[in-house]
């Protein structure tokens, strides 16, 4: 393997690397300093403990555009959130209409449900790219003839970066309910679930708000009542056997990751002054898709009109594992091959089954990095 020190990471689609200083140092913190179970007892530590959580949870709301930071629930991260709205919203016989993209959090919890539940699951149209076609998705809106129970929109691919126009959502679908997800966009773009009428958002704070693994959050409208995912103690009621009804406590049984949470305020803390990280990550894909485009062999599966937020492509001759091989031992460059957790995408972009190799800069990447990762590709290519 090549000893190629720091390497190249372009894989922040998959989780952010390096992360801000202020992250280790707050979960350190909670680490060494007493930090007793929020919401658990009355004493002092526990009410820190306690104010922590608050705090971070209305810093959240208001990145989000929640005026009211109860509708905000702590999970374990983007995908147990869409489970959560998924499998507490839905019920049988349902009817509910996806994009093409969808990740795998989104399709394996419907697979299961709609075998359990009898549910019947549309996907709207788009083109090559799997950008939802609006006006088609209109007249498919209206064959319908009832509103679906649900929308779900991923708001940008993890697989070619596209990235979906949110606001049409209800201007096609009225009636129904939109779930978001935003994996990939929570700290990459701007996000108001007020103005954009989003009902359901789902994010993780490890990939554009630069956070630790294992923490997300969910945003649930007042005017929807998700059932739990899971029931236990909350600290709240504790004289009752019924889950509290009230928010944020009827969705938080058991103890939250406080240590995470700490760390996601000290990512929080340095946002103000990073800004979202959209535009520099555009930037960046477009240089790499630029570059990409003039290889001989080379097969680009990104949108390269500056929107896309990752670089996706496939080369002839060479399956994704193996490119992804040779970038890592041979130029010490990091990135994701194949599939994505997302067969889906793949099926729409007449990517399977091998998939892509897709590039992902984010915080911390360089002009350098990606004109480095251009550089391996096309050596690469004139090797295959």
């Amino acid at each position: 393997m090549s000893e190629i020190h720091p390497p190249i990471y372009l894989d922040h689609a998959a989780t952010s690397w390096p992360k801000p200083p202020e992250v280790a140092e707050a979960i350190v913190q909670t680490l060494n300093a007493l930090t007793a179970n929020a919401g658990r007892s009355g004493h002092r530590a526990s009410l820190d403990s306690a104010r922590l959580v608050f705090d971070v949870r209305q810093q959240l709301a208001e990145l989000f555009g929640s005026r009211n930071s109860e509708n905000l629930v702590f999970v374990r991260g983007c995908t147990e959130g869409l489970n959560l709205v998924l499998k507490g919203w839905l019920k049988a016989g349902d009817r509910i209409v996806v994009s093409p993209l969808e990740h795998n959090a989104v399709m394996r919890p419907l697979a299961r449900l709609t075998r359990e539940l009898a549910l019947h699951v549309e996907t709207l149209p788009a083109d090559p790219w799997g950008r939802i076609a609006w006006d088609d998705a209109r007249r498919l809106a209206q064959s319908l003839g009832q509103p679906p129970a649900l929308v779900v929109v991923q708001h940008a691919s993890n697989v070619n970066g596209v990235v979906q126009d949110i606001r049409h959502a209800k201007t096609v679908f009225p009636a129904s309910p939109l779930l978001v997800d935003a994996a990939q966009t929570a700290g990459v773009l701007p996000i108001d679930v007020k103005a954009m009428q989003i009902d359901f958002l789902s994010a993780s704070v490890h990939k554009g708000l630069l956070g630790p693994t294992g923490v997300g959050v969910v945003y649930l409208s007042p005017q929807f009542d998700v059932r739990p995912l899971i029931e236990g103690g909350t600290g709240s009621r504790s004289e009752s056997i019924q889950q509290p009804s009230f928010r944020p406590d009827r969705y938080e049984a058991g103890t939250l990751n406080l240590h995470g949470i700490a760390g996601t305020h000290g990512a929080l803390r340095g946002q103000a002054q990073r800004g979202l990280l959209g535009e520099e990550k555009r930037g960046l894909c477009r240089r790499l898709l630029e570059g990409l485009a003039t290889i001989r062999g080379v097969e680009v599966k990104s949108p390269m009109d500056g929107t896309a937020l990752c670089a996706s492509f496939r080369l002839a001759g060479l399956g994704p594992e193996e490119v992804a091989v040779r970038l890592e031992r041979k130029f010490g460059i990091l990135c994701r091959p194949g599939l994505h957790c997302a067969p889906a995408a793949h099926q729409h972009l007449g990517t399977l089954p091998t998939g892509t190799v897709r590039l992902s800069p984010g915080w911390g990447t360089t002009q350098d990095d990606v004109e480095a990762a251009v550089r391996a590709v096309e050596q690469i290519a004139g090797a295959a």
